[in-house]
């Protein structure tokens, strides 16, 4: 027994120790383990921490980059942006050139600008609804200003980008005659035409880019361009003959060589063009000026070089006109050179003679001023009145509007000059709510029939477009279907 005793003893001992050492050796292991866990979790936690700071950093360079290269878009209805930037970069605006920016335009650097222009941007119409092309050129000078830019406007949406290949896709397939009278077909569903004529918001902003970027080329004899944008602050000290105005002392330029740079370098500013009371008119102004330059400009305008482009009047002159319809600021609307008259030899020291229009527009422009003998005065030639394009700018009685056919080949056929719809704009408001189409007939039959059945000739009312249309068509009549004319 005392061996049992002995032995019971031992197993006891055995077992106890056993058990003993198998629970110190599963705390050691679950302090391994734990040391284990903790150690990658340390571990993770630090991986985790650089990749966040690394993150950040990435984050910080692609915010930057996105920054740098981003492009910006007109907010909606009026909707001022988040503060004008206060790092635009570009080249600041010297005073010398602020200087001569306001004396070229306004007429001297003491004069503030009315608030149409530095209070003023390029604002259309409601996108996709009536006159969705048209920009809300409102009166005076900066409603003439806007209506030759709308012809840009309209040479992008007609004739250029992806839209006018879709709508000249959609012509091409036959379903009417190129030249029928659209102002039939006014309903619900007017064709291509009316879809065209009513783009949304997108393509607003595409065309209106387009459209300043190739003005601007131009201006700068596709050369050169130069976009004149505000900061948030003055960037110079004004000195005691310049007055300030809000806008031209807060100036940076943004100098192009190539025109494929301006149009991105205009995608990226547009939001400021566009916005309602930022003073995109001015700057749009002052922009055409600095990509034609002092002395181009100056030698364009010939013996009116010291006369401001708005006149006191608040009119624009036709050296602005022409400088944004044909890249050169002449005074002039005839053809070619023309000698100076003897009332004016002594006074005109500019080469040959008068120089007018050199070359045949992608753009034209009709004229039309009270009367017969007015009108012949200013000489406009056939480079304006017959462009590449069907589209022209108008100036009828000191009102401006834009006359337009969305068919490239009717300048190209005299049979299609036969007959033919013009559509025209001029953003006047009017009862009718639809788009003015004019049907013009050429073939000059019904003017003698009328008249002769006619008692009163006095009492015949006198429609100035169809006179400035005349000037372009002899003996042309001109049909509104059914709206009361306007200019």
């Amino acid at each position: 027994k005392g061996e049992d005793m002995d032995l019971g003893f031992n197993i006891k001992d055995l077992v106890n120790n056993t058990r003993r050492a198998s629970i110190t050796k599963k705390e050691a292991n679950s302090e391994v383990c734990t040391g284990e866990i903790l150690g990658g979790r340390r571990k993770s936690i630090l991986q985790v921490a650089g990749a966040i700071r690394t993150g950040v950093r990435l984050g910080s360079i692609t915010a930057q980059t996105a920054h740098n290269n981003r492009v910006l878009y007109a907010r909606k209805g009026g909707e001022e942006a988040g503060g004008v930037s206060t790092n635009l970069g570009g080249e600041k605006i010297s005073v010398e050139d602020a200087c001569n920016l306001k004396t070229m335009c306004w007429g001297g650097p003491n004069i503030v600008p009315r608030p149409e222009w530095i209070k003023t941007g390029l604002n259309f119409n409601e996108p996709e609804q009536l006159y969705a092309f048209g920009l809300k050129a409102m009166k005076g000078a900066t409603k003439a200003f806007q209506l030759v830019v709308q012809a840009y406007i309209l040479k992008h949406l007609l004739f250029e980008g992806k839209s006018a290949k879709k709508a000249a896709k959609n012509q091409s397939k036959g379903g009417h005659n190129k030249y029928a009278d659209v102002s039939k077909k006014r309903g619900s569903d007017a064709g291509w035409e009316s879809t065209l004529l009513r783009p949304n918001e997108m393509i607003q902003r595409d065309i209106l880019s387009g459209a300043i970027a190739e003005l601007l080329w131009r201006c700068g004899d596709k050369e050169r361009a130069v976009i004149a944008v505000p900061e948030a602050n003055p960037v110079f000290e004004p000195p005691v003959r310049f007055s300030i105005d809000g806008l031209t002392e807060k100036l940076h330029l943004f100098r192009c060589t190539k025109e494929a740079e301006v149009l991105s370098c205009m995608k990226k500013h547009i939001y400021f063009f566009m916005q309602e009371k930022a003073g995109g008119l001015a700057c749009l102004l002052y922009s055409i000026v600095l990509s034609k330059g002092w002395t181009d400009l100056k030698s364009d305008m010939q013996d009116q070089g010291d006369l401001p482009l708005i006149d006191t009047e608040d009119k624009i002159t036709l050296c602005l006109s022409n400088l944004m319809l044909t890249g050169s600021a002449t005074p002039y609307l005839h053809n070619g050179i023309m000698s100076a008259d003897d009332d004016d030899a002594t006074n005109f020291e500019f080469g040959d003679g008068k120089v007018g229009i050199t070359s045949r527009n992608e753009i034209g422009f009709l004229f039309w001023e009270r009367d017969e003998e007015t009108t012949q005065e200013m000489n406009l030639g056939s480079r304006l009145k017959t462009p590449v394009l069907p589209i022209w700018v108008t100036c009828i009685n000191e009102n401006w509007g834009v006359l337009f056919n969305p068919n490239r080949d009717l300048m190209k056929s005299y049979s299609a000059e036969n007959r033919f719809q013009l559509f025209y704009f001029s953003n006047t408001e009017t009862k009718a709510k639809k788009d003015t189409v004019l049907t013009i007939d050429t073939r000059g039959n019904k003017i003698g029939n009328q008249m002769n059945d006619m008692d009163d000739f006095d009492e015949v009312v006198e429609d100035p477009v169809e006179k400035a249309i005349q000037s372009k068509w002899e003996g042309a009549m001109v049909d509104w279907q059914g709206i009361p004319m306007y200019v």
